[in-house]
């Protein structure tokens, strides 16, 4: 009777867990209006969560010894991201990674809005959580296959740079090129940022110098991102 019991206290427990967790997940979603409608439905979450793009920590042995050559990079079209957020979860995505040499790329896409809709594409980083969370706090990590690296990713605001890294994802992704020949009402705006490994002293330098000594970390405050949130689900 008493292991009965216990196992249904652990039942109840482990349930409201995960109904807590994907609740705070499908608010997160709903807190980036740049997607298109249908992509934050109860069933695409689902989806996502099981598929992996999207969650709350990566697993996986943390690759230490410096990369010299991020080629291999070629053949994976997409990698998994976690990053930091101001309620201590972290939060984890899937995106698109390409290079230019050795200098690796992220990009978040803000699609054109729908009929009647606000247009949000200049947005930046305001209309996607991630966006959001990686502008506050640039640490995030990073699994690209199966190797999982520490790295910190630094938004891209220099005309010459960002003209780099579009075209690297123009030349690798065919869905990308695809986009960008829409017309221009339906086209949607791509955002990049640039990640530097941990293991690169400079980094911390690098993020200095784009936002001074006190970085970003307070462009969005708990309460208002709070508040985003709260907004979005009622």
């Amino acid at each position: 009777m008493l292991k009965t019991r216990r196992s249904r206290i652990a039942g109840i427990v482990i349930l409201t867990a995960a109904v807590v967790l994907f609740g705070l997940n499908f608010a997160i979603m709903r807190s980036s209006p740049s997607l298109p409608a249908n992509y934050n439905s109860f069933r695409n979450n689902v989806v996502r969560l099981y598929q992996g793009d999207l969650g709350f920590w990566l697993t996986g042995n943390t690759v230490k010894t410096p990369v010299t050559d991020w080629s291999f990079t070629d053949a994976i079209p997409n990698v998994q991201i976690e990053t930091r957020t101001w309620y201590l979860l972290p939060h984890v995505l899937r995106t698109d990674i390409a290079r230019n040499d050795q200098q690796l790329y992220l990009f978040s896409e803000y699609f054109a809005p729908a009929p009647g809709k606000p247009d949000l594409r200049e947005r930046f980083p305001e209309a996607r959580f991630w966006n959001r969370m990686v502008v506050r706090d640039p640490r995030i990590r990073v699994k690209i296959g199966d190797r999982l690296f520490e790295m910190r990713a630094y938004p891209l605001t220099d005309p010459s740079q960002i003209a780099v890294a579009r075209q690297a994802f123009l030349s690798k992704y065919a869905d990308v090129r695809a986009q960008a020949a829409l017309p221009e009402s339906r086209r949607p705006a791509m955002h990049f940022f640039r990640l530097e490994p941990q293991w690169n002293n400079n980094s911390q330098m690098g993020f200095q110098s784009l936002f001074g000594e006190t970085g970003c970390f307070d462009l969005l405050s708990p309460a208002s991102l709070s508040e985003t949130v709260s907004s979005a689900l009622g």
